[in-house]
């Protein structure tokens, strides 16, 4: 793949095309260089790295009723899904029927849900089961009027897990702008003030206690736009300002063409994603190789316990990565006989600072053999 230029002193990102990545621990090796002139000899100007395949897989579940004209393309669960399809996620539309159990729910990361009107929603299917995943570490999202629909159609259960309360049901502005006013959570760096198209909905009984407010309106000072909150070991976003149907009409899709609403959107799923290890796919090394054995707890607070084994005596590099790859604690590094193992990780990077919460990869290296594991902070 070529990089047509960078200028002196900056830098660039880049994302590889299309690549088949797998099966989990194969090792890739990476090679960068440039052709800077008149010097292009490669040697003294190649950037090497190793990357390592993991089965740590996105899946999220787009969540609107079977009989939904929320269902008609180009409606906005397909944007999603196009927003999913450009991340390297995978994604279901799913009817309230195929999430009602936790064991369904599991299948996923996050769950996305919204309300294109009053018929068309089915909270009431599946939130006891939501509650309890989401509790227990699942992510959640809920887009435009999804007060709307817990206040007029279910028991609000939900309420435990969305950021906001339904109890006192709704209100609604027509004109204005989401006004951003916390842009050191992950879910809102980068993300402008964007207009209201059509409606910016916020919940009249506010916000339940421990959530935290990420932007309201420029024409409703302090009314909740945006706010997180986590429940239990789970994590929970609420988007008012982004509409997930458009009231059979698509008459809000405007937001799903607006650079700053899809960027809020897609950091919120990603924010949501990171709270706990269900969805989250890793499968077991097979026998009669150096191989890890167990993290637990995991997710976890304070420490946990990292077990592996070793057929025979060889060098062990077993090291902790933040999502952006950068190595933060390397916790063995040397020869050590065979057998099982056990080490403890007390959360610290290199220097003996407690690190934040969220995940990170465990790097368990041996001669002839590399296995990846997620560990949730929190």
């Amino acid at each position: 793949m070529a990089v047509d230029s960078v200028v002196t002193g900056g830098t660039r990102t880049v994302t590889f095309p299309a690549w088949n990545v797998g099966p989990e621990s194969t090792v890739y090796a990476v090679r960068m260089h440039h052709n800077c002139g008149p010097d292009q000899n490669r040697r003294n100007d190649t950037l090497y790295k190793v990357t390592t395949a993991t089965e740590l897989v996105m899946r999220v579940a787009i969540e609107i009723s079977s009989g939904s004209v929320g269902r008609t393309p180009p409606n906005a669960c397909y944007m999603i899904d196009s927003l999913c399809d450009a991340q390297g996620w995978e994604d279901s539309i799913v009817s309230g029927e195929d999430i009602d159990e936790p064991s369904e729910l599991a299948n996923y990361t996050v769950v996305v849900t919204g309300d294109v009107g009053h018929s068309d929603n089915d909270f009431n299917t599946y939130e006891s089961a939501l509650a309890e995943w989401v509790r227990g570490g699942g992510g959640f999202v809920g887009l435009g009027w999804i007060v709307f629909g817990i206040a007029n159609k279910s028991a609000w259960i939900m309420d435990s897990v969305l950021p906001v309360s339904s109890r006192s049901h709704y209100q609604f502005l027509t004109s204005g702008q989401v006004n951003i006013i916390d842009n050191t959570h992950p879910v809102t760096p980068g993300v402008n003030n964007f207009n209201i198209y059509s409606h910016g909905e916020y919940a009249a009984a506010g916000m339940w206690p421990g959530a935290t407010m990420l932007a309201d309106y420029t024409a409703a000072p302090g009314e909740e736009a945006v706010a997180v909150m986590t429940p239990g070991s789970g994590r929970s976003v609420y988007l008012g300002p982004i509409y997930f149907g458009a009231f059979q009409t698509y008459s809000n899709e405007p937001y799903y063409s607006d650079p700053d609403a899809m960027r809020l959107l897609k950091q919120a799923i990603e924010w949501a994603a990171m709270g706990g290890g269900t969805g989250m796919e890793e499968r077991p090394e097979p026998p009669g190789v150096a191989r890890l054995t167990g993290v637990a707890p995991n997710p976890f607070d304070a420490a946990t316990t990292i077990s592996y084994t070793l057929p025979v005596a060889g060098r062990v590099k077993l090291a902790v990565y933040d999502l952006a790859g950068k190595l933060v604690r390397t916790l063995a590094n040397g020869v050590q006989s065979p057998g099982a193992k056990r080490l403890v990780w007390n959360r610290t990077d290199g220097s003996g600072r407690e690190l934040a919460r969220g995940v990170y990869f465990l790097r368990f290296e041996t001669e002839g053999s590399v296995q990846a594991r997620k560990l949730v902070l929190r």
